[in-house]
Order: C-alpha cells, then sequence, then structure tokens
C-alpha cells in the first residue's frame, strides 16, 4: 500500500495539471462557467489535500512529543536497571525516528 502522503502528492500533481488544461486549453468545447466551476473544484481539492499533507507531517512531531512526556514520567521512577532499560529505549527509538526524518 502507497504512503498517505505520496497517493496525496500524486493526486495534487493531477489536479495541477487538469487545472492548466482548463484554464489555457483552447481546443475545450465547455462554457467559460464549466470550466471556471471545474477549477475552482481543483483548488478547493488542492487546498483540502495540503491541509491533509500537513496534518499527516504533524504526526511525527506529536508522536516525539509522547516520547518526550513519556521520558518525562519515567524521571520519577527510582533510579535501576529497569528506569536505565526504559530511558535506553526510548532515546534509541528518538535515534532511529530522526534518522529516518532527516533521509527524507
Amino acid at each position: 500500500m502507497e504512503k498517505s502522503i505520496k497517493i496525496l502528492e500524486d493526486l495534487s500533481s493531477d489536479c495541477v495539471q487538469e487545472k492548466t488544461r482548463y484554464m489555457y486549453s483552447n481546443m475545450l468545447k465547455q462554457s467559460e462557467k464549466y470550466k471556471k466551476g471545474r477549477v475552482d473544484a481543483l483548488n478547493w481539492i488542492n487546498d483540502i489535500i495540503y491541509y491533509y499533507i500537513q496534518k499527516e507531517k504533524n504526526f511525527v512531531i506529536e508522536f516525539k512529543q509522547h516520547i518526550q512526556d513519556q521520558k518525562d514520567i519515567i524521571a520519577n521512577i527510582k533510579d535501576g536497571d529497569y528506569k536505565n532499560a526504559l530511558y535506553d529505549q526510548l532515546n534509541e527509538i528518538e535515534v532511529k525516528l530522526n534518522d529516518r526524518i532527516t533521509r527524507k
């Protein structure tokens, strides 16, 4: 299954091509009102796509915040191997996440 952002980006690209066709093609037989309606709909769709792409990108930020929140909670646990293991695992996940973010 394709990633959501990739699907939305491809759909946005299709919308831009369609919009260009309706705005600049003299070969289309539809009325100007029809063309305007199509262009307005394509603009609206692209705005919605942008909103959802931004929303999905924020999921990673929220995830990182949850990890930090857990680390703050762990600070209240008595020092020892268990606490160290929790910190080590959360730190390892943060490093992997940051590596994947910077690779994009």
